[in-house]
């Protein structure tokens, strides 16, 4: 007889049909999943695409307004050999032709150079002698240069009728003393300045680099090159109307390419770097096509686990060896997808070191084209006889002064600078640089300070703190046109384990801050995040560095301490210090202590021996010391030094170098320390090196000066370690 609970038996649930149905959800989800990242992705190439042109079309039509600028050099240069002659002497003048070829030879990429007088008559050039006839009085730069408005004048592309070589005209009105219209000079440009530079950047995708004039929107140089008649970008016409200076343009279609343009310096040109829409979806294939395995690894694993758990009722075992399997494939495709992360970690950093290396590159190319432009100059005068030389030399200093700034910043932001830290009260230091702030600042911007009363003392390098506040000041005043109030406020504060886990593991304690508030624009939240980078700036062409707040940001973390930046657009900005407090009892130093405005100077009677292993620097240090009334004596390396120093009657300094073959300056002191106990030391180097700093500061006791230097520095520096 059966059972009479056998009929009765409670339905359970059907747990391999649950399974199945969950690892079909799996499906569906790793496909919604893998189709929304594909999105993501698809829009994220084309939003970094756009920013990257927007960047290469920021730097490249800063090196394109070098030509202008130089071609504006060369305007005034032509029109100045003219002043106080009339058309007859300038056209039968031979030597004013051999000056204006001279001219011509002396600037990189101006071809020649052209006068006519106020009918168009072509009175003289650089390139023949007498002026062949010509009549300029009917074409476009003639007429563009009668308007009385003092503007360069771009002409069309012209290509050599032999060399094909493409050049254009820069043409610029010239005025007779009471304002009228005395003529035209111009020069031809080699268009070769810009395709040999672009040929060496590196572009993106398919890039396409224009140099467009308007408002005919024609195409004066392109490259690549594809034709002598390039084509003007589309959509570009449309793009410059709504946004004069700068901005981005595209077209749709099959063809469709996107890109970003900007205005050159002042000038009716426009550079634009644009890219076509089927190179970044064909990018974007291979990351697809890349990432495809992902999804369908996990797409099988869901579709294994299904028919793993339909036979699970049958075979268990089987079942859990089959689930083990597909458990260690798992593993093995995280590992996987771990290390690809690592590599792509590997290559954003890489990214980083090359988009600083070229900002680095940028900025001394353009102080180095200063400085070589400006030797040349100076040695066709001195050749000729000339001795009117005093603004190339004053060019040539200035260019060597910024990319020394230049490299002092780019130290202070990799934290690799020697810091010197003294024991400062940060109310008296504020209170002494308000005279220098307010000098810095416009009339128009008001300073106030709010010093907090029992104010902790910090120990830092004040020559470093004292720039870190001038660049706060100046990037204030920059940000209040119109004028404002900039206010500098301390405090006491303490940063406790919360805050610091939370902002980069900041050390915990006690700080002295100073707060830098000015009621300029204001920044967004987005330029916030890039602000201590280098080279990031939000300030015009030729406006700024990018490397001011960099600077504050390295001289900071390195003396210990924290920045933080605080903004709203239309409200003003607040950057905050915090420099750790300074337990010791150390006497504090004075800001603002004077010093001599003359330059010291030494005696025949005392001696000193630079030992430099670099043959120029060796020389130059040697004139300099003996313009100044020293006896120098010299060696190139530490094996001739220690032999001086042993045979020489009398040493009283030994000005090195540190980083030398054989053994560094700080061993060859000590060496001859022992031969020589009284005998003081100086240290000189390009980079500082772990002989003489430890942590980012200076050993107790040592003097370092750092090159380059001035001829005021080494003064003051080599009496300041004679008479220590």
């Amino acid at each position: 007889m059966p059972s009479l609970t056998a009929g009765r038996r409670r339905p359970g649930l059907d747990v391999t049909r649950l399974v199945a149905l969950m690892g079909m959800l799996g499906i569906v989800l790793t496909l919604a999943a893998t189709g929304y990242l594909a999105q993501r992705e698809y829009q994220r190439r084309f939003d970094d695409a756009k920013e990257q042109l927007a960047t290469e079309a920021f730097f490249l039509s800063d090196h394109a307004n070098r030509l202008f600028e130089v071609a504006m050099i060369a305007l005034s240069g032509a029109r100045s050999l003219t002043v106080g002659r009339s058309w007859e002497e300038i056209a039968s003048n031979p030597e004013l032709a051999r000056q204006l070829r001279d001219f011509a030879d002396a600037i990189p990429y101006i071809e020649d150079v052209w006068l006519n007088d106020a009918t168009g008559q072509l009175r003289a050039t650089s390139f023949a002698f007498p002026s062949p006839k010509s009549d300029a009085s009917d074409r476009e730069n003639f007429k563009a240069a009668k308007l009385p408005v003092d503007e360069l004048f771009v002409g069309t592309l012209i290509r050599g009728k032999i060399t094909r070589r493409p050049t254009f005209l820069l043409s610029n009105r010239m005025q007779a003393a009471d304002g009228s219209f005395n003529g035209m000079v111009s020069v031809t440009a080699d268009l070769a300045y810009f395709s040999d530079y672009w040929a060496g950047v590196a572009l993106p995708y398919d890039a396409r680099v224009t140099i467009t004039r308007v408002p005919t929107l024609e195409v004066l140089a392109e490259f690549p090159e594809h034709g002598e008649q390039p084509a003007t970008p589309a959509g570009l016409s449309e793009s410059v109307a709504n946004a004069p200076s700068a901005g981005q343009y595209a077209t749709h279609g099959p063809d469709g390419r996107f890109g970003a343009f900007r205005r050159v310096g002042e000038h009716p040109i426009y550079l634009t770097v644009d890219i076509s829409d089927a190179a970044v979806v064909a990018g974007w294939r291979s990351w697809f096509a890349n990432i495809l395995p992902v999804p369908a690894v996990a797409i099988a694993l869901f579709g294994v686990l299904s028919w793993l758990a339909i036979r699970s009722s049958r075979l268990q075992r089987a079942s859990q060896l089959s689930l083990a399997a597909a458990n260690e494939g798992l593993h093995v495709e995280m590992s996987r997808r771990e290390s690809a992360e690592d590599q792509l970690r590997q290559l954003q950093k890489i990214e980083a070191i090359g988009q600083l290396t070229g900002g680095i590159a940028h900025d001394f190319n353009n102080m180095l084209a200063i400085i070589v432009g400006s030797l040349g100059l100076m040695e066709k005068r001195l050749k000729r006889g000339e001795r009117d030389i005093e603004k190339y030399l004053t060019a040539a200093q200035e260019g060597a002064s910024r990319a020394a700034a230049l490299t002092q910043r780019l130290l202070a932001f990799a934290r690799k600078q020697p810091l010197a830290p003294q024991t400062i009260d940060p109310n008296r230091f504020v209170a002494g640089m308000s005279d220098m702030l307010q000098r810095t600042l416009t009339e128009s911007i008001r300073i106030e300070t709010v010093l907090a009363a029992g104010l902790w003392k910090v120990r830092v390098d004040p020559a470093q703190l004292e720039n870190a506040l001038l660049n706060l000041a100046v990037n204030a005043r920059d940000a209040m046109p119109e004028g404002g109030r900039l206010t500098i406020e301390t405090a006491n504060a303490s940063i406790d384990q919360a805050y610091s886990e939370a902002h980069g593991n900041v050390p915990s304690g006690q700080y002295a801050l100073l707060a830098v508030t000015d009621t300029g624009t204001g920044m967004s939240p987005d330029i916030i995040k890039r602000v201590f980078e280098p080279f990031f700036t939000t300030k015009g062409v030729g406006k700024g560095s990018g490397l001011g707040l960099s600077q504050v940001y390295g001289f900071v973390r390195q003396s210990g301490g924290h920045v933080t930046i605080y903004s709203e657009l239309g409200q003003g900005s607040t950057v905050k210090i915090y420099l750790p407090r300074y337990y010791g009892v150390d006497a504090e130093i004075e800001k603002g202590q004077s010093q001599g405005d003359s330059r010291p100077t030494g005696s025949p009677d005392e001696v000193i021996l630079v030992v430099e292993d670099e043959a120029g620097v060796r020389r130059l240090s040697v004139e300099a010391l003996r313009d100044l009334g020293y006896t120098v004596i010299d060696a190139e390396g530490p094996g001739r030094a220690l032999e001086l120093i042993g045979s020489s009657p009398r040493i009283d300094l030994l000005f090195t170098d540190i980083i030398m073959p054989d053994i560094n300056g700080r061993e060859l002191a000590d060496r001859a320390r022992v031969l020589r106990p009284l005998m003081k030391v100086l240290y000189t180097t390009g980079y500082t090196h772990n002989a003489v700093v430890h942590n980012g500061l200076l050993d107790p006791g040592v003097r370092l000066l750092g090159k380059p230097f001035s001829l005021d520095q080494l003064a003051a520096s080599v009496r300041a370690a004679l008479d220590s």
